[in-house]
């Protein structure tokens, strides 16, 4: 076990082992003297604090795999044994700037210049990558919040951005920071504890040894504890580095995915599983969100308004758990959450992998998202459906909701309302109608009560109208023109 975090900072190497384990990168990065990272929200929401975060391939392979991450959301020991770079170490030799800051300048894509250090680091990461179609360049800057300059010049910028090569130094740098990484970390700083395991058997002991401690795998959400209730954790047990919870497996009868999987590298085989789960999975937050946020951490925060569990409900999915004393178990997604913020995980139990099946041919698969904005919003209501016709009737229904009670909840009233008949308007308002007894939503900021119950019902219109454009010479749409 280490007990410094070690990293690389703008291509050096650096040494910490002086601040508290909960300190974000964005405040230690500013006291260190790097101040273009600016907090906006200290929530994820702007982009203000965007920064490059660089973890070293592995297999052998050289370099590292960069992503736009919020610096606000991040530890500083989340990135012991990974490299970060600010927008002071864009530079190419401290001089020639970068070409996401030439464009930008050029373009006039400036004004304030208080969110222009974080849009250049999100173009700085889009730059790394082959895509340049509008749905990459709006998805690489949805993060990233501007007041003043208008989106035009940027989306200029952004479109006129090279494909950057990987520096030669970095292969040697990945190397020295990958020998790091293979060694466990046991960071201590006053009473408080930072813990990050390398192989699963260690992590469940940890579990075991600390059930006080705060699991921490992307940070995302718990990070708002610390930015926003500013509280201070016990102990944090970090995932981020056990190899076992992360990735995915795919056979013919369905996906696996390690919990510590980001949204990011799941987004592409959820779509090819049930392309339905398309953009309710890009609506998660913003890139620098899906960058970091994983899938079982989504689901261990057991939030009512989380978008990951009706659509693993209606999917008829499980949850593999497991625990250093008890070996694994498996629970179906359905009966995960308990209550609200709480779930069947016992306190020395990890979230180890999602199953998710393989729709059954012919099934029609749903999810939707209703916001008050399309990017970068928590659900006022989330929906996903799973439904397959047979011979002009209904002979499956999975109806899944979220923002809609204290827990995600399967509309099973309503589920029995379609099963075995005619897929029909007539069908669908009577579903529409069991609904409200399936849930039981409240008033907040983001709609009332009677707004949410509305929109729970009219989704499912939403869904009849899909499923009959899918076949426009069906008899139940011929009915209904």
């Amino acid at each position: 076990m280490r007990d410094a975090i070690r990293f690389a900072l703008n291509g050096a190497l650096r040494a910490v082992d002086d601040v508290p384990p909960h300190t974000t990168l964005l405040n230690w990065l500013r006291a260190d003297g790097l101040t273009a990272a600016k907090e906006g929200c200290a929530e994820g929401d702007c982009g203000a604090c965007t920064v490059l975060l660089g973890t070293p391939l592995p297999d052998g392979r050289d370099g590292f795999d960069w992503r736009a991450v919020n610096a606000c959301l991040v530890l500083v020991p989340q990135v012991d044994g990974r490299a970060v770079v600010t927008a002071e170490g864009l530079a190419k030799g401290g001089s020639a700037p970068h070409a996401a800051q030439t464009l930008m300048a050029e373009t006039h894509a400036t004004q304030c210049g208080y969110c222009t250090p974080g849009f250049v680091m999100a173009l700085a990461a889009l730059g790394r990558t082959p895509a340049r179609d509008d749905a990459s360049v709006m998805d690489a800057i949805a993060g990233n919040l501007c007041r003043c300059t208008g989106y035009r010049p940027i989306l200029e910028a952004a479109r006129a951005l090279p494909l950057e090569a990987p520096a030669p130094e970095e292969a040697a740098l990945a190397d020295r920071l990958r020998k790091i990484a293979a060694t466990p970390l046991d960071y201590r700083a006053g009473s408080h504890r930072f813990l990050a395991p390398t192989t699963l058997d260690d992590a469940l002991r940890l579990r075991q040894q600390f059930p006080e401690a705060w699991l921490w795998a992307g940070g995302t959400d718990q990070g708002l504890r610390v930015t926003k209730q500013f509280l201070v954790p016990p102990g944090i047990l970090y995932l981020g580095r056990v190899p076992d919870l992360r990735g995915i497996t795919e056979d013919a009868d369905g996906l696996t995915i390690a919990a510590n999987t980001p949204y990011a590298d799941a987004l592409a085989a959820l779509s090819t599983l049930a392309p339905g789960l398309d953009e309710m999975i890009r609506r998660i937050g913003a890139a620098q969100v899906r960058n970091l946020g994983t899938l079982g951490g989504n689901i261990g925060t057991a939030s009512p308004i989380g978008d990951t569990l009706p659509p693993l409900i209606a999917l008829d999915a499980e949850i593999t758990l497991a625990s250093a004393e008890r070996g694994r178990r498996t629970v179906a997604a359905k009966d995960f959450v308990t209550g609200y913020r709480n779930t069947v995980l016992s306190p020395d139990e990890l979230i180890v992998a999602i199953r998710i099946p393989r729709p059954a041919p012919g099934t029609h698969v749903a999810a939707y998202k209703i916001a008050k904005r399309v990017d970068q919003d928590i659900s006022t209501v989330a929906a996903a459906f799973a439904l397959r016709v047979e011979d002009g009737r209904v002979a499956h229904a999975r109806l899944a909701y979220g923002g809609v009670a204290a827990t995600p909840v399967r509309a099973q009233t309503a589920e029995k309302a379609l099963l075995g008949k005619p897929w029909t308007p007539e069908t669908v308002a009577a579903a529409r109608r069991a609904v409200a007894d399936d849930i039981s939503p409240m008033n907040d900021a983001r709609g009332t009560a009677a707004y949410r119950t509305a929109v729970a019902a009219n989704l499912l219109d939403r869904l009849w109208h899909e499923t009959a454009d899918a076949d426009d010479e069906s008899p139940a749409r011929l009915e209904a023109l």
